[in-house]
């Protein structure tokens, strides 16, 4: 998969909303994920999501509009998530501030499965900050405007799954300048390695 080209390969952009920060003590209220391959969404996946926990609390319902009465019959995690690990084989994740989803969805399946996920993770938040250091705020909000990304609907999870593709798309368009077009390169640009160096290897190797 790792050498695959850009274009060969197949991305799964995830966006999640939850009813706090840590999978500890909050769970996922909303799922999207948008199925990429040539640049193209092929497939997509999209559900509300029932806590079974407690309540969506009044703050994360302001923020996201998503209500106790909107996921009363909505399937729960444990219901869903064998169909996500299903649609998600196979592909690169795609996330902004992955971390954040990647800590829910790794206790969901270590719950589950007893195993974490076994994708390879790309954060466009991080590669936004090798890539577009001038740009001050790295927020999706942010970078959607510096862009002219249309926002349809901020903090819900399909929403900003489609934004996070359309940036997404922008950053390989900007990568492809320098010759890069490897999936190898978007990783480790992700973990942090400097994009004139994997442009140099790029060109020599």
């Amino acid at each position: 998969m790792y050498n695959l080209t850009i274009e060969e390969a197949t991305f799964l952009v995830v966006d999640l909303e939850t009813t706090g920060l840590s999978p500890s003590n909050s769970e996922i209220i909303e799922i999207a994920a948008l199925k990429v391959e040539g640049g193209v969404i092929v497939d997509r996946f999209h559900t509300l999501v029932k806590p079974t926990l407690g309540f969506i609390p009044p703050y994360i319902t302001k923020l996201t509009g998503i209500t106790n009465a909107l996921v009363v019959d909505k399937p729960t995690i444990e219901d869903i998530f064998p169909q996500f690990l299903e649609f998600s084989k196979n592909s690169i994740i795609v996330a902004h501030n992955a971390q954040f989803d990647l800590s829910f969805l790794n206790a969901v399946s270590y719950q589950i499965t007893g195993k974490l996920m076994q994708n390879p993770v790309l954060c466009t938040q991080t590669l936004a900050k090798r890539l577009f250091p001038d740009v001050p705020s790295k927020s999706l909000v942010n970078l959607a405007y510096h862009f002219n990304i249309p926002y349809r609907k901020k903090h819900r999870a399909l929403s900003d799954a489609e934004v996070t593709f359309e940036l997404f798309k922008k950053m390989i368009d900007y990568l492809y300048r320098f010759n890069i077009n490897k999936v190898i390169d978007l990783v480790r640009l992700s973990n942090g390695k400097d994009l004139n160096q994997t442009s140099k290897r790029r060109r020599y190797v």
